[in-house]
Formats: structure tokens, C-alpha cells, sequence
């Protein structure tokens, strides 16, 4: 008896103490803490609807856990069933229908069951409830890589106008452009070569020269876009000057658009009149400068000649476009102004002079060297070929604003 007292206590003894060095094994039924759980959709690029799960299974999921131990529809969503995750899940959103980490849930589980149309409809749903929710990118990307048509060319659009500088813009900026040409709407696609260009994807060369196409073919042509402008019809009594000073802009825009020769007009006659704000950005590392019309639409490009880097740089920031002279003298403190005819006269047939206080002498001109083009040799300012220059100052009114950078 004593033996068998002695026996047991020894066993007791043993296990107690095997149990607290973790030589036992434990199970639980209770699932890890999935409350709060975040879903990121995978970025474009990878297959549609794929996450880091696979179905039934979750990276997180803790050994020995049962479905029936989850509760709510992330934690389901977390253990990767997903079908009892959907009904859960639209409980969870009718209570807090701007949870990002819920929609994102339901749409994925709505993905891993095959119920594609569900899917999709629910990142609709996520962009609209959640605009500030990181995934949203994401979601419009997935709603434009599942939709046709129209559809897909008003959720690529919205993509490119609310992130535009997310990875998912920069993936699909071009097959956007490229949807909105086949789908009849060259503004939009005009719209999205600009900012393929802005952001870098594609090849630059043949995206400003598609974008300098739709601008000949939308903005410098009698078609009519309202985003850029409108009609005027020539009433008796009218002249050029006039329609310009009523819409707020310079005649020459008027006379250059409708290809007018010394601004005559006859009554009847129908005008396009350009009424979009334009901005103009020059980079001096490149050597061009961009002139954009409401600022998402570039409509020109030219090359220039900017400052001596080590002398005379052209100075870097925001300006804006103050005195504009046609066949301008040239001046310099304290000598005798150089008549525009004047072989020494280096500013050629247009100005356009800087508005800041400390800047006034800098600006845009024309210059009697086009070989210089394309290099570092001016002053400071910037210049530009004589019929560049030309367009350049019918198109801008003055206050157009300038940014210049490296």
C-alpha cells in the first residue's frame, strides 16, 4: 500500500513538472484575437481576388482552432471560411456600412466563392462608403480591371482623377487612355497620356506626341469642347478685341484658334473661343517647357535654351507672366535701350517678362540664336525659338503662372 502511496505521488510529481517546463502538449479551442483584423486588397498586377490566405486556412489561424469557435464575420474571414464569413460580414456592414477592413473582407470573400459580380459591386461599394481608406485605390483599380465599356473607362478615370499618384494609376494610366480612345471620349484619353507623362510610365517622347495630337485636334481646331472653351457667334458690330475682353482673354488665342488673318470677322461666323486656365512648367535639367491647359491637359512642348549653370542660372520657382511686347527693345541698367531691329538686340520678337519683385528682368523671349536651343547659355532667362515663342505668347494671357525646376 505504502509502495503504491509512494508510486503515485512520484507520477504526480513528474507530470506537474512537465507540464510547467512546456514539455506537455496544450490544446485550446480558442481562436487567436481577430478583433480589429485589417484587409488590404493585393495591388493590380497580381491575379484579381488573390490575398495571402488560401481557402480554409489563414497564415494566423492557431493550431487546434475550430470554425464554430469564431465570432464575427473578420474573424471568419481571418480562419478563411469564407462562405460562413459572407453572411457574417453583411450583418457586421449593416451596423458600420464606412468600415474599410469590413468591405474589403466581403469583397474578397465574395472573390474566393466564385461570386465574381458580388465581388466587384462590393469594391464599388468600398470606394464610395470608405474615400479615405488606403485600399481605395485599389478598389477602383479592381472595378476598372473587371468592368467593360463605359464602365470601365468612368472607374479608370476615376482611378487616375482621385489617386493619381498611387501604383495602381501608374499600372493602368495608358490602357486607360488607350480604353477611352476605343470608347469614343478623347478628352479623357487626352487626359490620361497627361498624366502617364507626369508620372513617368510609358515612353515619354511617344506620350507628348500623342498629347500634342489631341490637343491639334481638340483645342486648335473648330471642334467644340466644352471643358476647354465655347462657341461665339459673331453678332454685327463685333470685333476680336471685344469677344476677348468679355471672356477675359487675349486676342491673339482668338486669332491663332480660328486661324483668323488680321483679326477679321464677318457676322454669323462661328468662333472658338479657348477659355481654359493655362499654366506653364519648365525644366531646366530638360530643357523644355510644357504649356497646360487646366492644369491635367499638356498642349505644347518646345525646347528652350535656359541660364549659364555656373554664371547666369535661370532661376527656380513659382512666377508668373507679366509684361508681354511684340518685337521688344532690349535694356540693360545704365546703357542705351537696344532697338528691336538692332543685330545686338538678343530677345527676338516676343517678351514675356516676369511679374515678382526681384525677377523683372528675368523672362521668355525669342532670341536671334536658335542654334543656342537645347543648351545652358543665356542670361537667366529663358528662350525660345522665334515661331515658338510667337504661339507660345498668343496662347498665355498675362498672370499665367510659370513653375520652373531642375
Amino acid at each position: 500500500m505504502l509502495k503504491a502511496i509512494i508510486t503515485g505521488a512520484v507520477i504526480t510529481a513528474v507530470t506537474v513538472f512537465a507540464y510547467f517546463r512546456g514539455w506537455l502538449p496544450v490544446h485550446s479551442r480558442t481562436p487567436a484575437n481577430v478583433d480589429g483584423a485589417h484587409f488590404a486588397p493585393n495591388e493590380p498586377g497580381g491575379t484579381p481576388g488573390s490575398t495571402a490566405a488560401t481557402p480554409g486556412t489563414h497564415p494566423t489561424q492557431p493550431a487546434g482552432a475550430r470554425t464554430s469557435d469564431a465570432k464575427g464575420g473578420l474573424a471568419l474571414f481571418q480562419l478563411g471560411d469564407y462562405e460562413a464569413a459572407i453572411p457574417e460580414l453583411v450583418k457586421d456592414l449593416e451596423k458600420n456600412k464606412t468600415s474599410n477592413a469590413l468591405h474589403s473582407a466581403l469583397a474578397t470573400s465574395y472573390e474566393k466563392t466564385g461570386r465574381s459580380a458580388e465581388a466587384l459591386a462590393q469594391w464599388a461599394k468600398l470606394a464610395e462608403a470608405c474615400p479615405k481608406a488606403p485600399e481605395r485605390a485599389s478598389a477602383v483599380a479592381r472595378v476598372y480591371l473587371g468592368s467593360e465599356g463605359v464602365a470601365r473607362v468612368d472607374a479608370g478615370m476615376r482611378l487616375l482623377r482621385d489617386h493619381p499618384e498611387s501604383a495602381e494609376a501608374a499600372a493602368n494610366v495608358i490602357a486607360i487612355a488607350d480604353a477611352c480612345d476605343k470608347n469614343g471620349r478623347p478628352v479623357e484619353a487626352w487626359e490620361a497620356c497627361t498624366l502617364a507623362v507626369n508620372l513617368g510610365a510609358g515612353t515619354e517622347t511617344a506620350l507628348v506626341t500623342r498629347c500634342l495630337a489631341y490637343a491639334d485636334a481638340l483645342a486648335f481646331s473648330g471642334k467644340d469642347v466644352p471643358e476647354l472653351g465655347s462657341v461665339y457667334v459673331v453678332k454685327s458690330g463685333d470685333l476680336v478685341q471685344n469677344i476677348a475682353k468679355k471672356n477675359k482673354i487675349d486676342s491673339g488665342v482668338i486669332c491663332r484658334v480660328n486661324k483668323l488673318q488680321n483679326a477679321m470677322i464677318r457676322q454669323g461666323q462661328r468662333l472658338k473661343v479657348l477659355t481654359c486656365k493655362s499654366t506653364i512648367e519648365v525644366s531646366i535639367k530638360k530643357m523644355w517647357l510644357r504649356l497646360y491647359y487646366n492644369g491635367k491637359f499638356l498642349a505644347r512642348q518646345y525646347p528652350v535654351c535656359t541660364g549659364n549653370l555656373e554664371e547666369s542660372p535661370t532661376p527656380i520657382g513659382d512666377f508668373s507672366v507679366s509684361t508681354k511686347l511684340v518685337n521688344p527693345e532690349w535694356t540693360r541698367a545704365g546703357t542705351q535701350a537696344v532697338a528691336a531691329d538692332d543685330p545686338a538686340n538678343p530677345l527676338g520678337t516676343r517678351w514675356m517678362g516676369f511679374a515678382e519683385p526681384g525677377f523683372t528682368s528675368y523672362g521668355i523671349h525669342g532670341t536671334r540664336k536658335p542654334e543656342t536651343i537645347g543648351t545652358h547659355a543665356s542670361n537667366g532667362c529663358v528662350r525660345m525659338r522665334n515661331e515658338n515663342v510667337e504661339e507660345l505668347f498668343d496662347l498665355v494671357p498675362a498672370g499665367t503662372a510659370i513653375h520652373i525646376h531642375e
